[in-house]
């Protein structure tokens, strides 16, 4: 596994040796020593690009497998990134470890950074926000700049920011909700599960939703996943706890009045095929308070899903954990003890009507079809047996998947909602994989592959669209000639009266939220600024 280091000078292939110890050494150490050569070649007037082995796969980073161009002449490559999300993220990261000398711009339609880390993770799990320090080492880097509050399709085309980098990357994820395509479902109190999460968590563009949490006790939310459940938790938990996380300060306020006591999540197919994690189902059925009611015959599987949950470790332990659960609750039956709040987890029901309330355009309640699954492990099908229920309930989310939209000028597949790609390289339309590219254009994250996976399923995808950036430059596939990057992206801004926010920006948006926390003394990590003004007039405080 270990791959000696090596310099070659570019264009004529002549270079410099390293001794054949460094193949011989760890990994760590033959690191060092290239590292300790680096600098003495930089002193001898050399600069570097990195270059990977014929031998290399293009799909994966060959992190101990590197080789370093070392040129005197020639552009630095730019890449331009929209979306400063995960996707983006470990995209940057990869590049500016890889290729040093690479400048790297992430550009982001908010003047905050980090995406669906600081508005898409539940506020009291906090913990998985760690990974903003990951991101912030990337931030770190001299060659690395954050270009916030500038919209792409708006302020500045991709054309034009194609004209003003070497690669371009798409990576700003999917903005947009699946329907359920039933009637009643724009009336008020039906919304999205990401309009609902993103109104918590104080993101600018939803703070005016005000979802009315005193029409009625009752929320239903369609979808087994974690954003279900994450919904559920904070719909159910007491405020107290709330008080302690960065929730919006608009969002304590109104969860303060709810009168939401009984929240239902419903799926159309069975336990087998719940998306929720074990550790997201056993904290919200072990929350203090909170009687979790299932129906024992939506828990009853047939052999096609007894035989494919138990072939399956993972699956194996949640639905045992569910059927602790509901042996555990119904024995608390018996208990007189009053219980505050209620989690219904339903399944093999889908919704085929949102029902209007004696309030004219208000939710009253949702009509359900009961289903019955068919088809093998792999490919169950939810199909409805005749029997119809009707659930009282004053609001109705939708936790059914997102989806991309396109910008103009991105080849895009309506059908799956992404961008046709190969290794992270967008196709030119009508093209597949294998096929003709854009030359200089390239995709990451949910855009590239769909709405699916954790914050660490964007790791690999970032570093196979790096890979084959840097895999094109050595190949000669990407303009060479020099361009402007961000100070000519940010000289276009400054003549179309776009206030851009820098890091330097941010830091003082983030040290803002910091100390408003802090002057409180809730123990609460920030105290969110929840519109674009309030962020501007931060970020260019003295």
């Amino acid at each position: 596994l270990i791959r000696p280091f090596f310099l070659s000078a570019a264009p004529f292939g002549s270079g410099i040796c390293f001794p054949a110890t460094l193949a011989r050494a760890s990994v760590a150490r033959s690191k060092m020593r290239a590292a300790r050569a680096f600098q003495l070649a930089n002193r001898l007037g050399h600069s570097f690009q990195p270059r990977f082995p014929p031998q290399a796969k293009r799909s994966a980073v060959h992190s101990n497998c590197v080789r370093f161009l070392c040129s005197n002449s020639g552009p630095k490559m730019k890449v331009g990134i929209v979306g400063s999300g995960p996707a983006g993220f470990y995209t940057a990261r990869t590049l500016l470890k890889k290729f040093p000398g690479v400048e790297v711009d992430l550009l982001e339609m908010l003047p905050t950074p980090y995406g669906l880390v600081r508005y898409g993770v539940a506020p009291d799990h906090e913990d998985t926000r760690n990974v903003i320090s990951e991101f912030d080492n990337v931030l770190s880097f001299p060659n690395c700049r954050f270009i916030g509050n500038v919209h792409v399709g708006r302020d500045v085309s991709l054309a034009e920011l194609q004209s003003l980098y070497h690669a371009v990357v798409l990576s700003y994820g999917a903005s947009a909700d699946r329907d359920l395509g039933i009637p009643g479902e724009d009336l008020e109190g039906s919304f999205s599960a990401r309009a609902f999460v993103n109104w918590y968590n104080g993101h600018p563009h939803y703070a005016g939703l005000k979802p009315d949490l005193q029409g009625g006790d009752t929320a239903v939310v369609v979808g087994n996943g974690n954003v279900a459940i994450d919904i559920a938790r904070i719909l159910l938990r007491s405020v107290d706890e709330l008080r302690k996380t960065d929730l919006a300060d608009y969002a304590l306020e109104a969860l303060a009045e709810s009168k939401i006591r009984k929240v239902h999540i419903v799926g159309r197919r069975g336990p087998a095929q719940a998306a929720w994690t074990t550790a997201e189902l056993r904290e919200v059925t072990g929350m203090h308070g909170t009687r979790v009611v299932m129906r024992r015959e939506e828990l009853e599987m047939d052999a096609v899903d007894a035989q494919h949950v138990q072939a399956t470790r993972a699956l194996k332990r949640m639905v045992a954990l569910l059927d602790q659960v509901q042996t555990k609750h119904e024995k608390a039956d018996q208990d007189t003890s009053p219980l505050q709040r209620e989690l219904n987890l339903r399944f093999l029901l889908s919704p085929t009507e949102i029902v209007e309330s004696e309030r004219k355009g208000h939710v009253g309640g949702m009509k359900m079809a009961r289903n019955r699954l068919e088809g093998s492990a792999d490919r169950r099908k939810a199909v409805p047996t005749g029997e119809e229920e009707l659930l009282d309930c004053a609001l109705v989310m939708r936790s059914v998947g997102y989806r991309s939209v396109p910008i103009e000028g991105l080849p895009f597949s309506t059908a799956s909602h992404t961008v046709p790609h190969s290794a992270g390289g967008v196709l030119r339309e009508g093209e597949t994989v294998g096929g003709n590219r854009v030359a200089g254009l390239y995709v990451s994250g949910w855009l590239k592959r769909g709405p699916t996976g954790i914050i660490g399923s964007n790791i690999g995808d970032g570093q196979i669209t790096a890979t084959t950036i840097m895999q094109d430059w050595e190949d000669g596939n990407l303009d060479t000639k020099a361009k402007d990057g961000g100070a000519g992206l940010q000289a276009l801004l400054k003549e179309r009266g776009v206030m851009v926010v820098a890091k330097q920006g941010w830091k003082k948006i983030e040290r803002i939220e910091r100390e408003r926390a802090e002057s409180e003394g809730s123990g609460k990590p920030r105290r969110k600024l929840t519109s674009i003004l309030s962020m501007l007039d931060a970020a260019d405080a003295a």
